[in-house]
């Protein structure tokens, strides 16, 4: 059931961090979570990341889609023949989860850092919340 609440994409309060990545067409970029002094974290529980909300538009501020992948530098976008890795457990690829527009997801406390990919020049914001 807690991953119920990552579903919301209103929350009360503004968030603790935000990161923005400016992203090349079809060209993966990553971030380490940031911890409290806004340096880099070894992983998100040492961070006290626990909630994210990502959103996506292109370079003339348009909503965007892109694909997130919340454990690794490993962000890849769909394309016909490819599979889907299905690693959810520490040192994995993990998986590329679709953002249309805007999507919030639960952070694993193991992951070390998020990546993105998106078809077309753009942003990927990720606001944070920590516990």
């Amino acid at each position: 059931m807690r991953a119920y609440a990552a579903l919301l994409t209103d929350f009360a309060q503004a968030p603790d961090a935000v990161q923005t990545l400016l992203l090349a067409a079809a060209t993966a970029q990553a971030m380490d979570w940031p911890n409290s002094t806004g340096g880099a974290a070894s992983a998100a529980s040492s961070a006290g990341a626990h909630l994210v909300r990502f959103t996506a538009c292109t370079t003339a501020m348009v909503p965007n889609n892109c694909m997130v992948n919340l454990v690794s530098t490993h962000a890849s976008g769909p394309s016909s023949g490819t599979s889907a890795t299905t690693g959810t457990s520490a040192g994995s690829t993990g998986n590329s989860l679709p953002v249309l527009g805007e999507k919030a997801y639960q952070i694993p406390t193991w992951s070390t850092g998020w990546s993105a990919i998106s078809p077309v020049a753009g942003y990927v914001i990720a606001e944070i919340w920590r516990k």
